[in-house]
């Protein structure tokens, strides 16, 4: 795995894998139509098929599945993504949102429960 960085962000990331990401409570993905199309694909469902089984009512938001966790998440020795090649963007810019930034509490919580996140120095 590779060691990650962002300008601006109070930490490196390399994934270990936990699924910790995939389980923030109030945590929403949104999907594109691209992404949309993507998935039923990488799932071989149709479109419609996708849509009635995973998004939410309003159509662009993925529901979630037990405990608050993504639909997608998958157990194991190491929790995975059951969608990993077509994931949506959200979920490919993990830790890096914009919103961790802003949010005190939402940083705070992403630092505590994902193991592959290690504070760095300012003179880093």
């Amino acid at each position: 795995m590779t060691v990650a960085r962002e300008p601006g962000f109070p930490y490196e990331f390399e994934c270990k894998r936990s699924g910790n990401c995939c389980a923030i409570p109030g945590g929403f993905v949104r999907v594109t139509d691209a992404e949309r199309r993507a998935i039923a694909a990488h799932l071989n469902l149709s479109e419609t098929a996708f849509a009635s089984r995973y998004l939410q009512p309003d159509g662009v938001h993925l529901k979630e599945g037990l405990g608050n966790r993504c639909t997608f998440l998958q157990d194991g020795a190491h929790a995975g993504c059951g969608i990993y090649p077509v994931r949506p963007h959200k979920c490919r810019e993990w830790p890096f949102w914009p919103e961790i930034l802003t949010d005190d509490r939402l940083q705070q919580l992403v630092q505590r429960t994902c193991p592959g996140i290690r504070a760095i120095d300012e003179g880093s």
